[in-house]
């Protein structure tokens, strides 16, 4: 069994790293390959694109908008398809992480977190995980109704405005605070 991932939403998995936690009113990017996540059609593959382990386990890997910029985002993606040469195109998922916190029913707990997990010199990493593990098919209904509420892939271009151009250097100066403010900075 997978070690339990982090999922509190009020701590960053890496307080040392950590830029700040997410809040509801950002917007987080999911990057999508085609032909990896994507049908002939253009639809979702929904097993490759949401994986039922990546939202139980490991945690579905986001970039928040607010620390990174389009050139970051293009470096990325550039680093994919050198890798992966069956790749024609990245694509993205600009997802309100309001609607993926959105809790369902009245009184009825959350049914996804969206945790802070910057990494060193990527302070824009956050990961979606199910508020609990749950049954492979538990977890498969909870994935279907979050598709329901994704808005449609974009070309990353299209995810940027003027005013998102110096997020990654925002992200960056807020991970370096983290590190100064760190009780470990002593040790380095």
């Amino acid at each position: 069994m997978p070690q339990e991932p982090h999922r509190d939403e009020r701590k960053s998995a890496v307080p040392w790293l950590s830029p700040g936690l997410v809040q509801s009113d950002e917007i987080v990017l999911r990057t999508l390959l085609d032909p990896d996540h994507l049908e002939p059609d253009g639809k979702l593959k929904v097993a490759a694109a949401i994986s039922l382990e990546d939202i139980r386990f490991r945690g579905w890997s986001v970039d928040r908008r607010k620390f990174t910029s389009l050139q970051q985002v293009r470096l990325f993606h550039s680093g994919l398809k050198k890798r992966n040469t069956t790749l024609r195109k990245c694509y993205v998922l600009p997802i309100p992480v309001s609607e993926i916190r959105q809790r369902i029913p009245p009184n009825k707990v959350q049914d996804f977190v969206v945790i802070d997990a910057a990494l060193w010199r990527k302070p824009s990493h956050a990961t979606v995980l199910l508020f609990s593990p749950q049954t492979p098919s538990a977890a498969r209904k909870f994935r279907n109704d979050l598709l329901k509420k994704l808005p449609p892939y974009v070309d990353v271009t299209e995810a940027f405005d003027s005013t998102d151009k110096h997020g990654f250097l925002r992200g960056m100066l807020r991970q370096f605070a983290a590190i100064l403010a760190s009780p470990f900075r002593y040790i380095i």
